[in-house]
């Protein structure tokens, strides 16, 4: 974790965090919580104080967590209630679906038919979207948040994946505008734990029979992954451009988890924003771990 996102972290100390602050929701009372840098028991009070002080928040999830899911429905929740100018960012809509968005938002769309243009459709996550993804959509419509389509549409993103960002085909202004390029270099450590991370998830998968993976195929991969980082930073910060006074992004904590790329995106793309970076973790345990030191500003572990 870097200086800057340590003093994130830190910018209201922990002793004057819960003054004033919204008692816990039911079933959120027995969460572990624990500042990223120090190990710190943080309390629910002081988790929304921390928020009142980010301009970006950034929560990263498990997808398949359903206990996450919960818990990031109660905190935008929390949120809607807490903060006028909201905006909710999702990682699993792409820019191509703002339209839909925009309909369901206004009561035009049923949530049957809005679960149809998603993004990113993993079976697993698929079969549960309605009682793991919509109850946080919702939350935020019912507190009139605006709801961003945030993503890269798949197709440009397997575009970059094959050709790279330096030799794209001919695109229309339309097209360029769905996805960004990275604007950061590329981190080596950053990869590393891609790499090992997909590696594991294809090489595991003895009932799909796939092939274990190839240097070649894990580069072009990672370079459609930091695409999704590239174009989600900027859309979030557009949002902050165009008035949004805070700004809760819905993501998979491997973009945003030790400085991940989505982060280092947004820091080079808005200096400026006070940013929040938060980790639920499907673990359990009554102290931060030492595989988590570093992970985030908060991390929320959501198997207590």
């Amino acid at each position: 974790m870097d200086s800057r996102e340590v003093q994130i972290s830190q910018a209201v100390p922990l002793s004057q965090m819960s003054q004033g602050a919204e008692l816990t929701p039911p079933g959120m009372a027995s969460l572990t919580m624990f500042t990223g840098n120090t190990g710190q028991r943080v309390e629910w009070k002081q988790l929304l104080e921390a928020m009142d002080a980010a301009d970006v928040i950034v929560m990263g999830e498990a997808h398949t967590d359903a206990r996450g899911h919960v818990i990031q429905a109660a905190i935008i929740n929390a949120a809607g209630q807490r903060w006028g100018g909201l905006t909710l960012s999702l990682e699993e809509f792409d820019r191509s679906q703002q339209a839909e968005l925009d309909a369901y938002a206004r009561g035009e769309m049923t949530a049957a038919e809005l679960k149809t243009v998603r993004a990113f459709v993993m079976p697993g996550i698929r079969e549960n979207w309605m009682e793991w993804s919509l109850p946080k959509i919702d939350a935020a419509r019912q507190a009139e948040a605006y709801l961003l389509a945030s993503n890269a549409p798949l197709k440009y993103s397997r575009i970059v994946r094959n050709s790279g960002c330096d030799n794209l085909p001919e695109l229309s202004a339309e097209e360029l505008a769905l996805f960004e390029c990275p604007a950061v270099a590329e981190d080596a450590e950053y990869k590393k734990r891609f790499v090992k991370k997909i590696t594991a998830s294809v090489n595991g998968n003895k009932v799909a029979g796939l092939k274990p993976l190839k240097e070649e195929q894990t580069d072009k991969m990672f370079r459609a992954f930091r695409v999704w980082d590239a174009t989600m930073a900027a859309s979030i910060v557009q949002a902050r451009a165009d008035g949004a006074e805070k700004v809760l992004h819905v993501v998979g904590s491997q973009h945003s988890d030790f400085n991940g790329g989505l982060i280092q995106e947004l820091r080079y793309r808005d200096a400026d924003s006070r940013l929040l970076v938060i980790c639920l973790a499907p673990k359990r345990s009554s102290r931060l771990l030492d595989a988590d030191q570093g992970r985030a500003d908060i991390v929320i572990y959501t198997r207590n």
